[in-house]
């Protein structure tokens, strides 16, 4: 049994998840899977190594909430399923890491505002 429960997070127009490894410049979009108070898994175009930093952003398309910056490490990295369109994907599951209190917060109001199985 999980400590924090993941919940589905489907593709929504109101927000877009970015995530990058601490040595890279840029932001990359990521589709997000799951979500959960502890850690997200996303599906990447490259694999990442467990252990290694990510840093996530959560934007409000609308200018309605405030972005949220996350940090976290990859527990780990898998081939996501052939999705036919030749292009490989990774699944990673990344655990949130060093998180304040205020984007506790504001990833519980994020959840809570576009997760429907809560």
């Amino acid at each position: 049994m999980r400590e924090h429960p993941r919940h589905p997070l489907p593709e929504n127009p109101n927000y877009a998840i970015h995530f990058r490894a601490s040595k890279d410049d840029e932001f990359y979009k990521a589709a997000s899977i799951n979500i959960s108070s502890g850690g997200i898994m996303i599906s990447a175009r490259d694999p990442h190594r467990p252990h290694s930093r990510i840093e996530i952003i959560i934007l409000s398309l609308n200018d309605d909430e405030p972005a949220i910056l996350l940090q976290g490490i990859v527990c780990w990295t898998g081939k996501a399923p052939d999705s036919g369109d030749g292009d490989k994907a990774y699944l990673v599951g990344i655990q949130f890491s060093g998180t304040s209190e205020l984007q506790e917060a504001a990833l519980a109001g994020f959840m809570k505002t576009h997760v429907l199985d809560q």
